[in-house]
């Protein structure tokens, strides 16, 4: 996951203050994870990794907009459990804030002849509506 310093650092904020989303970019790529965390890490074989945390943010690499190197194909696979949806290709996303405690989002791939959405989910706010919103199961 991208911004993986970001995340270990900042972490504890984020789920104290409930926040719901955190946009990062850099890889050329895109990548939504389920609500993890490592506050308490799960370890399985002396391997550690995130854990499904209701009370965490999403974390959306959207870094998919374009760049002279191309896109990020070593990153697609394999794909991690806390990874919700991940893609190497260019697109762009749209981020709606519905009201104080719905917002939907949707991610678009750019390569498709007619507008396709690719990956979408609504977001409940964790402050006002705490429900599981994980898009897999």
């Amino acid at each position: 996951m991208e911004g993986e310093t970001t995340r270990v650092a900042f972490e504890s904020w984020f789920v104290k203050y409930k926040v719901d989303v955190l946009f990062a970019g850099h890889v050329h790529a895109y990548e939504r994870s389920e609500r993890i965390s490592n506050i308490e890490y799960n370890l399985v074989n002396g391997r550690c990794g995130p854990t499904k945390d209701l009370s965490a943010p999403v974390y959306i690499n959207i870094g998919d907009g374009g760049n002279i190197e191309g896109l990020a194909l070593n990153m697609t696979n394999p794909q991690p459990e806390y990874s919700a949806y991940r893609e190497a290709s260019f697109g762009h996303a749209i981020f709606e804030i519905k009201n104080r405690t719905h917002a939907h989002y949707s991610w678009h791939r750019n390569e498709d002849d007619v507008a396709v959405t690719a990956d979408s989910m609504w977001f409940f706010n964790r402050f006002w509506h705490p429900v599981d919103d994980s898009t897999t199961k």
